[in-house]
């Protein structure tokens, strides 16, 4: 069976990131820096070096490993955001968590909802990563990506406490989660 390579949404294209992406990808991290700081792990090293490490997971995904490492495409060219599945367990479990950031640039105006939504599609389709649960833990302060879990419709699971390690501090995280027989297909089918 073929697998996906890209998602067609209404406003841009979700495929997996390639090393041509590398000048826009540092791009949009350098003007997104400040927006992303509250939710992401302080920063060791250059936009390059996320580039290449972000690359190898890529790379380790193509060859069955835990990460599908995927961007967001604007017609124009630029990276509306970074829709990522991490941690991917296959066996008894199937499981794996979900991860988004999107570009200052276009916040706000529902870029992230279309790619979370195929994002999840992905997920779960058989041509995809043939997922049966995902998860998404969201810090409660961080509003927007709150609003979003809800909008593509995982279900809140609880508060952990003190869980990940997020721009220097423990932070707890609101804890969500789908599985495939809650799943309704937006832009691919089983």
């Amino acid at each position: 069976m073929p697998q996906v390579t890209q998602i067609r949404t209404p406003r841009l294209t979700l495929r997996h990131l390639a090393p041509e992406d590398q000048t826009e990808f540092v791009r949009v991290h350098q003007v997104s820096e400040h927006f992303f700081a509250p939710w992401s792990p302080l920063r060791t090293g250059s936009y390059e070096d996320m580039f290449r490490t972000e690359m190898a997971k890529v790379d380790a995904g193509r060859r069955g490993g835990t990460h599908h490492r995927m961007i967001g495409v604007l017609d124009d060219g630029r990276i509306a955001g970074f829709f990522n599945l991490g941690e991917i367990v296959r066996g008894v479990f199937h499981n794996a968590y979900v991860g988004w950031k999107v570009n200052v640039e276009v916040a706000r105006q529902g870029y992230a909802t279309e790619g979370v939504t195929a994002l999840l599609d992905y997920a779960f389709a058989r041509d995809g990563a043939a997922l049966h649960r995902i998860q998404a833990n969201v810090i409660p302060t961080n509003t927007p990506s709150i609003r979003l879990a809800e909008k593509v419709g995982l279900r809140k699971e609880g508060l952990a406490e003190r869980y990940l390690e997020i721009a220097g501090v423990w932070q707890d995280h609101v804890m969500f989660a789908r599985t495939v027989e809650e799943h309704a297909f937006t832009y691919l089918r089983i």
